[in-house]
C-alpha cells in the first residue's frame, strides 16, 4: 500500500492551517502545519515533506523568502504558494523561485485538491530558472497599495512596512522616561520621578548643556574635518605636502601663518620626490557593445515607446509587428532579451513565447500586456518569461525589468 504524501502547510492564521488540513485529509494526505516560517523550518529539518503549501504575507520571514530558502535547502520538495493579496508581480516571483503554482485566497476545496493533485503527480513542472536568477529576485513583497487597500482598508495600508506587515510606531511622548526638554529618553529624568529641577530652572536640558561644553573644550587637530568649503582635502592629505606645523596653524578658512620660506622648502621637497615616480599609463576601455533587444508588439506606438525608453539606457532595440516578422528576426539574429506583447494577431495565447523559447532557450523574455491576469502571469513564468509587466507601465518599470533580466544572465 502506498504511503500517504506528507504535506507541510504554513500560514500565520491557525484557522487557515486547520481548514487546509481538513480539506486535504479527505484525500488521505498527512498534514503537518506551522504558523510561521521559523516553525516550519524547524519541522522540515527533522522530517521530509513531499509538498509545501505556504502563505506569502507572514510576520517575520515572508513566504517568498521562505520559498527561496526551502528550494535552496530542499530542492526536491515541491511548493505551492497561496495569498489573499494576489498580484502578477508576486505570482511571477513565486513561480520563478520554484513554486509549482500560485493560489489566490479564498479558494474552494476542489481548487485546492486539484492543485495539490497536479503538483504531486508531476503534471506541474518547475519553471526553467538559474541559481543566479533566484539569488537576484527581490523577495520583499512589493504590493501595490491601492490593490491591498481593496481588502484591508487605507488605515492598514498606511502602516505597511518593507515586509508588507503593519508597522505601528509609538509616539516618543508615550515612552517611559521621555523628557520633552531634551527631546529624548533620559535615565536621570526617569529616576527623579519624571522631573528635572536643573532643566526647569534654566529652561535647557542639563545633559545637552554639558555635552555642548565638552565639545567646545575639545580642541586640536581632527583629521576627519574638511578644510573650508572650497578645499576638498582632509588634514592628513595636506600634512603630507606641507608638514604638520602648517596644518596645526590652519584656521577654518584653510589659511596658515607658517613662514612662506618654510612652506616653499616643503613643497620643493615634495615635488622632487614625486618626479622620481613613473607616471601610470591609463588605458581607456573600448566602446562597449550595446545589448540587443527585440520588441514584439502589433501596436506601432507601443513598439516605438519601448524602443525610446530602452535606447536611453544604451540598449540597441529592434522591432517586430507580427508573429512572422518576429520569428524571422529571431532566425537571423540572436537576441539576449525579447519584450513580447501577450496579445498579437494570429497568435494563440502563449504560443509565440513557446516558439521563442524553443528556438532560443537562452533568450530571456519579458511579457507586456494590457490584459494582465494571475493565470497568464503564472503560465508565462512557467514557460520561461523572467518578468511580466501590465500595461500601462512607466519608463522606469520597463528599464528596471530589462536591466534585471540582463543581471540574471550576467
Amino acid at each position: 500500500m502506498a504511503t500517504a504524501a506528507k504535506i507541510m502547510v504554513v500560514d500565520d492564521e491557525k484557522q487557515i492551517c486547520q481548514n487546509v488540513e481538513k480539506i486535504l485529509s479527505k484525500n488521505d494526505y498527512e498534514i503537518i502545519h506551522a504558523t510561521s516560517a521559523k516553525e516550519a523550518l524547524e519541522k522540515m529539518a527533522k522530517d521530509s515533506f513531499e509538498l509545501l503549501i505556504s502563505d506569502i504575507v507572514m510576520p517575520g520571514m515572508n513566504g517568498l523568502e521562505f520559498l527561496k530558502l526551502v528550494k535552496k535547502e530542499w530542492p526536491l520538495t515541491k511548493a505551492v504558494m497561496m495569498t489573499a493579496y494576489a498580484s502578477t508581480d508576486t505570482a511571477v516571483k513565486a513561480i520563478r523561485l520554484g513554486a509549482l503554482d500560485y493560489v489566490s485566497k479564498p479558494f474552494t476545496p476542489d481548487e485546492l485538491r486539484s492543485t495539490v493533485e497536479l503538483a504531486l503527480s508531476g503534471k506541474l513542472i518547475e519553471a526553467p530558472t538559474t541559481e543566479k536568477e533566484r539569488e537576484i529576485i527581490d523577495v520583499d513583497i512589493p504590493f501595490d497599495k491601492e490593490e491591498v487597500a481593496k481588502y484591508t482598508g487605507d488605515d492598514f495600508v498606511d502602516k505597511l512596512g518593507p515586509s508588507d506587515m503593519p508597522v505601528v510606531e509609538a509616539a516618543p511622548e508615550t515612552l517611559a522616561g521621555y523628557c520633552t526638554l531634551g527631546n529624548m529618553v533620559c535615565d536621570i529624568f526617569k529616576k527623579l520621578g519624571n522631573t528635572c529641577k536643573g532643566g526647569n530652572k534654566t529652561g535647557e536640558c542639563p545633559q545637552l548643556k554639558a555635552k555642548k561644553k565638552k565639545m567646545a573644550k575639545a580642541k586640536g587637530f581632527d583629521s576627519e574635518k574638511l578644510i573650508g568649503i572650497d578645499y576638498p582635502f582632509n588634514y592628513e592629505e595636506v600634512a603630507t605636502i606641507t608638514g604638520p606645523e602648517y596644518v596645526l596653524n590652519m584656521q577654518h578658512e584653510g589659511v596658515s601663518f607658517i613662514p612662506y620660506e618654510e612652506l616653499k622648502k616643503n613643497v620643493a621637497q615634495m615635488m622632487a620626490e614625486t618626479s622620481e615616480v613613473s607616471a601610470d599609463v591609463i588605458e581607456f576601455p573600448k566602446e562597449a557593445v550595446r545589448a540587443e533587444i527585440l520588441v514584439i508588439d502589433d501596436e506601432v506606438a507601443v513598439n516605438n515607446n519601448v524602443r525610446k525608453i530602452l535606447s536611453k539606457k544604451d540598449f540597441h532595440v529592434d522591432q517586430a509587428l507580427s508573429k512572422a516578422e518576429a520569428l524571422e528576426k529571431i532566425e537571423q539574429k540572436s537576441y539576449p532579451l525579447v519584450v513580447l506583447d501577450l496579445k498579437i494577431p494570429e497568435v494563440n495565447g502563449l504560443e509565440l513565447l513557446k516558439a521563442i523559447r524553443d528556438k532560443s532557450p537562452e533568450t530571456m523574455v519579458i511579457i507586456i500586456t494590457g490584459y494582465a491576469s494571475i493565470e497568464t502571469a503564472v503560465e508565462a513564468s512557467r514557460m520561461g518569461a523572467v518578468d511580466y509587466l501590465p500595461k500601462p507601465f512607466t519608463p522606469d518599470e520597463m528599464r528596471d525589468a530589462a536591466e534585471k533580466a540582463f543581471r540574471f544572465a550576467a
